[in-house]
């Protein structure tokens, strides 16, 4: 009898513990994001315009145009390249158009962009000595 009687008080006082202790999702105080409003910053904002300058550049077809655009790190990297990768310029500023943001930072950011029905990822970077968001990696 006293078992069942200490039984009986445990479940209580777990109950108790529980109903006291645990979050409530109600109208003033929502528990989870509320997902029909995206997050509108500064950064998204800067980002955004930067990318319209990415776009842009690839659109005149110029290489001189596009170093003005990525970083010191990616004109090392692609610098050579580019004069080889022209034709394809145009076509890559088509892709910039439907870009999808996966993930961003105060200083990194990366898209999804699809060409031909490949998914591929380019990411910005923003410059310390400028505050511009430079192409990184394309």
């Amino acid at each position: 009898m006293k078992s069942i009687k200490y039984l009986l008080i445990g479940i209580l006082l777990a109950f108790m513990v529980d109903s006291f202790t645990s979050c409530k999702k109600n109208e003033s105080n929502p528990v989870e994001p509320d997902p029909t409003k995206p997050p509108e910053t500064e950064v998204i904002n800067d980002l955004e315009d930067d990318a319209l300058k990415t776009i842009a550049a690839f659109k005149t077809g110029s290489v001189d145009e596009v170093k003005k655009i990525i970083s010191e790190s990616a004109n090392a990297i692609y610098g050579s390249d580019l004069e080889s990768a022209k034709p394809k310029f145009v076509s890559f500023a088509d892709a910039l158009k439907n870009k999808k943001l996966v993930a961003y930072s105060e200083m990194y950011a990366e898209y999804e962009i699809n060409v031909e029905g490949k998914s591929y990822f380019v990411a910005f970077s923003k410059q310390n000595e400028t505050g511009d968001w430079k192409l990184i990696r394309f």
